[in-house]
């Protein structure tokens, strides 16, 4: 019968021979590769015990370190790139464009003038000058500041020497005093007299007795000047920060010229930011280098000026010396200053004059003395003794020659003898801080440019000795 299956179940009658019956060969193979499977797992754990076993942890910390360095110089290249990518394209297109000639004038000429500034009607204005100096390793440092405003200026100066020491002078004017700071590395001194009035402006009268040169401030338009008188004279535009490679992106202007009182050519370079503002003007040579920024800006009062008036009149007698039985002489004021009559608090006085050299002190001592007040109503006589002490009559007059009512320069003080008693005593004028004096406000400078020469040379001439 067809499909009938042998007694050992291995075969299939089909009708015409026995077959092999399919079922039983699959399930053979089933076992068989069961079996085969087991016996070779059973040897890689036979294997696996009997030679090493895996450790995770360590495989795992590889793993991480692995990342940890690629994570690292990933990030440098990436910080390299990014710098690169900075310095080279995206930092040179923030600064701003190069000027040629015309727009160097034209930004220039936008610029105050000194005339403008000095006026006040622009308003506040500073500027400020800083020099260096070096040579066989001595360095000399200079500042000064100035302050500008319609009703007050200030200036602020000062020298550093290195193992020399330094010393720097700050003065502030305005309509109704002048006050003004010493300072060196012993300590500070501050000083006040009180006022009444200045012939002219507070800016005016302190550029007059300054010994600095403000025209350093508007060196831009002198540049300007020569490069239009002087048309081969150097110029180059480039970008370049100011006032050094940590500063603002700007755009430089430079060239070569003489500067009144220097010796030589220096070379000179104005900087300008993104709003064509001046940011700045540097001049250099072999032995210095400067730099000067300026500008409009508020400032105020110094907190130190707030005390008290504390010295004499800032004021001077132009003869005070006396010759003669007759003598007179002209008040000439520090800063041009009137000062208010007070009464009998102000004095004539007669003189003589000592110098401590031994303790750098000047001591004075009065002789004679007489109320400045009695002094205006025609005079006032004394009486000195001569050589043979016989009584001899001194008038001493102070005339208010311009009628101000007050203490001004061009005012005259004089005093007649009917002898030469008087004969190598000064006369001078006196109130209750002193008798007047005109006091040197100004550290040393040398040239017009603040280059100290003569100190520098004096400086290395010791350290070479010592």
């Amino acid at each position: 019968m067809v499909g009938e299956i042998s007694p050992d179940g291995n075969f299939v009658w089909d009708g015409v021979e026995w077959k092999p019956n399919p079922e039983k060969t699959v399930e053979e193979v089933q076992v068989n590769d069961i079996a085969n499977n087991h016996e070779e797992l059973g040897i890689q754990e036979d294997n696996l015990d009997s030679n090493w076993q895996p450790v995770p942890e360590k495989s795992e910390d590889g793993g991480k370190g692995k990342l940890i360095a690629m994570s690292i110089v990933g990030l440098l290249i990436l910080t390299a790139l990014s710098w690169i990518v900075y310095a080279f394209v995206i930092d040179p297109m923030l600064f701003p464009e190069p000027y040629n000639k015309e727009k160097f004038f034209s930004v220039i000429d936008d610029q105050p003038t000194e005339d403008e500034v000095m006026s006040g009607e622009l308003g506040s204005w500073t500027c400020n000058i800083e020099l260096e100096m070096e040579e066989d390793g001595m360095k000399i440092r200079t500042y000064f500041d100035i302050y500008v405003s319609k009703d007050s200026a200030r200036s602020y100066s000062k020298i550093s020497a290195g193992i020399f020491g330094w010393s720097s002078t700050d003065v502030w004017v305005d309509n109704s005093e002048i006050v003004w700071k010493s300072e060196d590395v012993e300590g500070a001194e501050v000083n006040k007299v009180k006022i009444s009035s200045l012939e002219s402006s507070p800016v005016d009268e302190l550029i007059a007795n300054s010994s600095t040169e403000v025209e350093m401030c508007f060196l831009h338009h002198d540049i300007v000047e020569s490069m239009k008188n002087n048309p081969d004279q150097k110029f180059s535009s480039e970008k370049e920060r100011f006032p050094d490679e940590e500063g603002e992106r700007a755009v430089k202007v430079e060239t070569r010229m003489e500067i009144d009182g220097e010796d030589g050519e220096m070379k000179i370079a104005v900087y300008f930011d993104d709003d064509e503002n001046i940011l700045g003007t540097r001049i250099t040579n072999s032995t210095f280098e400067c730099v000067i920024t300026s500008g409009l800006k508020s400032f105020s009062k110094p907190v130190w000026a707030g005390i008290p008036p504390n010295a004499p009149m800032l004021l001077e007698l132009e003869e005070d010396f006396i010759f003669g039985e007759v003598h007179s002489s002209a008040v000439k004021t520090q800063y041009n200053a009137t000062y208010e009559f007070i009464g009998s608090e102000q004095k004539i006085v007669i003189f003589e004059e000592d110098y401590d050299y031994e303790n750098d002190i000047e001591n004075n001592t009065i002789i004679h003395e007489v109320s400045l007040e009695d002094a205006m109503n025609e005079g006032v006589t004394i009486q000195v003794l001569n050589s043979y002490d016989e009584d001899v009559n001194c008038t001493i007059n102070y005339s208010d020659v311009d009628s101000d009512s007050s203490i001004s320069p061009g005012d005259t003080v004089s005093i007649t003898c009917e002898e030469s008693v008087m004969y190598g005593y000064k006369i001078g004028i006196a109130d209750g801080n002193g008798i007047a004096h005109q006091v040197d406000m100004q550290v040393p400078w040398i040239s017009p440019i603040f280059t100290i020469i003569a100190l520098l040379g004096a400086a290395v001439l010791v350290s070479r000795r010592d």
